[in-house]
């Protein structure tokens, strides 16, 4: 239900599902012109009135919109290259104009959790599937946008169909972009088997769609890869901040450009920056992702602030807080606590983890810690956690 009266996109339940102003504004122009296509330039008039705004705001909003809707209904809003968009009718029935003052416009949405490991993954703005097959093109994009973690298929059904796009449109940034991402998620979950052979051809990729002017998550996508790839001689500190930096230069408004700066700059020792960056990430997202907080959390402990690292990790310690593929909150809770004098709770945290990680030493832990690459920072989180009582 798109409700204009209360100004949220709302489940069969009643219950809001998460959508920003200007995404709900360009769902509410896409829903008046249902089955039509409407142009990029239309909307960006209509959803910025008297504002000079690029692509990128708008490519934001459809890849929002698209989360927001799941993957069945991410699926009837298709993506024409070069032109618009088009919100499909899933009944096929004709197109019309509906009134702004209707109370609810009735929508076929499906919600989805999305469970990204610890959320140091970020989805480039806009899937892009070849031009020519529009029912290809509209399932890339709800794999890109509402893919099950748990399911490697789904990211080979999107490679393949972004391989076809980038040889049909070899200048197609996003599509550049979105293959990379690919191979990235390839690395990122271990038991995809993604190696060095992976992760290169993933950094080659987005590093075309940089080249060929891509939007601010192509560049979003370069920096996380370069902070984080699990290979040290790929990571680099300082273009991993350069992209980031420009990610933030084309869309400064964009909570996850500012979020993923900040974890760039907590990475590498700039803890107050940081801080600086992800409150103000957190005051443009109304419903921020835990992997903000997880930002939050680990710039305050680079900061020096270990009290306030604890309360933004609090919230994510439970069952899940050991899992995941490289990162675990409940190390940098631990820490925070010990560093903070609450010895006691961090000891049990520590003692809660055995067991359950193969991880039973400092050193164990240490060798994860891929792209923390300020010495001064990470070792006085290693300390931490001596403090709570894990064993060199």
């Amino acid at each position: 239900m798109l409700n204009p009266r209360r100004g949220r996109l709302e489940d069969e339940t009643g219950a809001e599902r998460a959508l920003r102003a200007k995404s709900f504004r360009v769902l509410e122009l896409l829903l008046a012109r249902r089955g039509e296509l409407v142009a990029r330039d239309d909307l960006l008039r209509d959803a910025w009135p008297d504002v000079i705004v690029s692509d990128d705001s708008l490519a934001q909003c459809i890849s929002d919109i698209r989360r927001a809707l799941g993957p069945r209904g991410a699926a009837l809003l298709r993506t024409v290259p070069r032109r618009g968009y088009v919100l499909e009718d899933e009944e096929k029935a004709p197109a019309k104009a509906l009134p702004r003052h209707t109370v609810r416009h009735r929508m076929a949405v499906t919600a989805v959790v999305v469970m990204a490991g610890l959320g140091w993954l970020w989805l480039p703005a806009e899937p892009v599937a070849p031009p020519e097959t529009p029912g290809q093109a509209m399932t890339a994009s709800a794999l890109l946008d509402g893919r099950d973690w748990q399911r490697r298929e789904a990211n080979e059904q999107a490679r393949a169909l972004l391989e076809a796009a980038v040889e049909e449109d070899p200048d197609d940034a996003a599509a550049w972009a979105n293959h990379g991402l690919t191979y990235w998620l390839e690395v990122q979950h271990l038991a995809w088997g993604g190696g060095r052979r992976e992760m290169a051809q993933a950094i080659e990729m987005v590093e075309r769609a940089v080249a060929l002017g891509g939007a601010a998550s192509a560049h979003r996508l370069l920096a996380e890869m370069r902070l984080l790839s699990p290979f040290p001689e790929m990571r680099s500190p300082v273009d991993a901040l350069a992209n980031a930096q420009a990610a933030v230069t084309i869309a400064p408004d964009e909570a996850d450009n500012l979020a993923v700066l900040a974890h760039v700059l907590a990475l590498t020792g700039r803890g107050a920056d940081a801080i600086r960056h992800i409150e103000r990430a957190m005051r443009l997202d109304a419903t921020p992702p835990d992997w903000y907080r997880h930002v939050a959390g680990l710039s305050y402990l680079v900061a020096g602030e270990p009290a306030r690292a604890a309360e933004a990790f609090g919230p994510l310690h439970g069952a899940g807080t050991f899992t995941g593929t490289r990162w675990w909150p409940g190390w940098l809770l631990a820490s925070s606590l010990a560093q903070a004098g609450r010895t006691d709770e961090a000891a049990a945290i520590i003692q809660a983890a055995e067991g359950r990680r193969p991880e039973s030493s400092i050193s164990a832990v240490a060798q994860s810690l891929d792209g923390w690459s300020d010495r001064d920072s990470r070792e006085r989180f290693l300390d931490g956690l001596r403090r709570a009582g894990l064993p060199d």
